[in-house]
């Protein structure tokens, strides 16, 4: 064979290309150099029967869980990307084609490419998502939901001089044995360490009772760690209260604490619906959960809640799953320098009393790039009293920014006999996916437009309820629900406004009514496609108006 000698003008050349495209790649846009870590399961999870992903060619494991029952799922995926990357998602329900598949939040304007049972999209960000295939994007359908995440910031490691592992004190990781007493112990000992530190669980799973986290001290569950509550009764408390206080039992309970939080990739889940639920719970059935026609009844404070935030300060929430609450999720009360930043709340589809987030007398309340499904409320607002008699206590600075919401029955609730006074609310970059029952925004400040055996606070009017300054910017409405109630009644509703706010077609009308109600501002805010320039269009697009509106561009 003849060899071709290179010359050096050549070989300079070859040089110059090169260092060409390594600039060029340097250069280049972040896809190319994207990374993908897929969450791994925790021991003894369930995979998908109905999906399969991939993400960069990457499998991302894909777990089952149930709402209804076993014909109605809502499965899901969790990963971290660093730039842009390829999603496939294949469906194994009887080899059956993709015809149609709707990804929602519809502001992301992501439309899958369908061939035969998969289909695929990009992503060029970090994104919560929930999928449909074959079926419409309503609350009672099944569907799929990917937790496309940042990568973790400084994440604790073991090995780190603040950092106690709890497999130190000799827990059981295989979830058999009910470890509360060891948690606890732990936790008190990390509190008492000069600074505190951080709690850290590995991967395996760890059962337990009631919690109790101290100040200065953060759980940190890592990817493929669970923490998962008990299924009996008796193994729940509550945190000291004064007497006639009412008790707040709970799973995870924050109580006059400062500086603490949880935080991880992994999950914490309560197990609690159905076993916790108090006409199945062996240890405290009374059978009056449901009346005889399957109405859910209130539990009167007896059930058992997820977590409890008392009077406490600076707790922060991070990157964690929260799955299946008892009752109420997370509950804040008097409290105040409260952040979630990356938690997904997923609860059962079937039973009521299990909003995602509960606040009441708090302040400076930070919601930050969430994602909630649940039957109930997401976000409900509560009033409360001071030591002054007959002092109002309200809520004060309270923010949700990127987050997605996927419920049956309202997003925003405020009112239902007990409104507080509320002042600077903002949702910004919010997508209301469903609020399939009623609204994505309920405020009801007079006796509820139904009341019936177990709600007697709904046939109340809210006093002391003034609202003022909120604020929803950036946000969009989809179409499984309705939008907007506002029942004002005689209450003082100010400087309320909606700014470039997108409003699909629902599935009930919108209302804004009440005595007090300030002019409410739609500043470049588009209904089905329509930028609304007056009242006029405004009630086209269904909204019953009897308060004042103005309209900006």
């Amino acid at each position: 064979m003849r060899t071709i000698p290179v010359s050096r003008s050549s070989s300079l050349t070859h040089k110059f290309l090169a260092r060409s495209i390594a600039w060029l790649l340097a250069l280049s846009p972040a896809a190319a150099f994207a990374e993908v870590t897929p969450y791994p399961p925790y021991p003894g999870a369930a995979p998908s029967e109905a999906y399969r992903v991939t993400v960069n060619g990457q499998p991302v494991f894909t777990h089952h869980f149930l709402t209804y029952d076993q014909f109605n799922w809502m499965d899901y995926a969790s990963f971290s990307m660093t730039g842009k990357v390829h999603v496939t998602v294949t469906l194994l329900v009887s080899e059956r084609k993709v015809l149609t598949c709707h990804v929602r939040p519809l502001a992301y304007g992501i439309e899958p490419q369908i061939s035969g049972n998969t289909v695929s999209f990009d992503l060029d960000r970090p994104r919560y998502l929930v999928l449909f295939f074959n079926d419409e994007p309503l609350f009672n359908n099944t569907g799929l939901m990917l937790f496309a995440e940042p990568p973790e910031t400084n994440p604790p490691r073991l090995g780190d001089p603040n950092v106690v592992n709890i497999q130190d004190y000799k827990v059981d990781s295989t979830g058999k044995t009910l470890e509360t007493t060891n948690i606890n112990q732990a936790i008190s000992d990390v509190s008492a360490r000069p600074g505190g530190g951080v709690l850290f669980f590995p991967p395996g799973v760890y059962l337990t009772g009631t919690v109790f986290v101290k100040s200065n001290v953060v759980l940190y569950v890592d990817a493929g760690a669970l923490i998962r509550g008990s299924t009996r009764n008796v193994d729940y408390s509550s945190a000291p209260t004064p007497p006639g206080g009412r008790q707040l039992r709970a799973f995870i309970v924050f109580d006059n604490v400062e500086n603490a939080g949880l935080r991880g990739r992994g999950t914490i889940d309560m197990d609690g619906y159905p076993r916790l639920w108090h006409d199945f719970q062996p240890d405290t059935s009374d059978g009056h959960a449901r009346d005889a026609d399957g109405k859910v009844l209130d539990p009167h404070g007896s059930g058992v809640r997820g977590y409890v935030v008392n009077n406490s300060r600076n707790i922060t929430f991070q990157d964690l799953l929260l799955l299946r609450s008892a009752y109420w999720t997370v509950n804040v009360f008097g409290s105040e320098n409260f952040t979630t930043r990356n938690i997904k709340i997923v609860n059962r589809k079937q039973q009521y009393h299990d909003d995602a987030y509960d606040f009441g007398t708090s302040r400076h309340i930070l919601i930050q790039d969430g994602f909630a499904m649940s039957m109930d409320d997401t976000f409900a607002l509560y009033g409360g009293r001071d030591s002054r008699p007959g002092a109002a206590r309200g809520i004060e600075d309270f923010v949700v920014k990127g987050f997605v919401n996927y419920s049956y029955t309202c997003s925003l609730a405020v009112g239902y006999g007990g409104a507080p006074p509320v002042k600077h609310l903002r949702f910004e970059d919010v997508n209301f996916i469903a609020n399939h029952n009623k609204f994505a925004i309920w405020i009801q400040l007079t006796p509820a437009y139904f009341t019936g055996r177990g709600y007697s606070s709904g046939a109340r009017f809210s006093r002391n309820a003034v609202l003022d300054d909120f604020r929803f910017v950036n946000c969009t409405f989809e179409n499984d629900g309705g939008h907007v109630y506002i029942d004002g009644g005689g209450q003082p509703l100010t400087n309320f406004a909606f700014e470039n706010c997108t409003f699909y077609k629902p599935t009930k009308p919108s209302l804004m009514m009440g005595q007090n109600v300030a002019p409410i501002l739609f500043k470049n805010v588009k209904a089905n496609g329509t930028v609304i320039r007056d009242a006029r269009q405004l009630e086209r697009a269904g909204f019953d108006l009897s308060v004042p509106v103005k309209f900006e561009r």
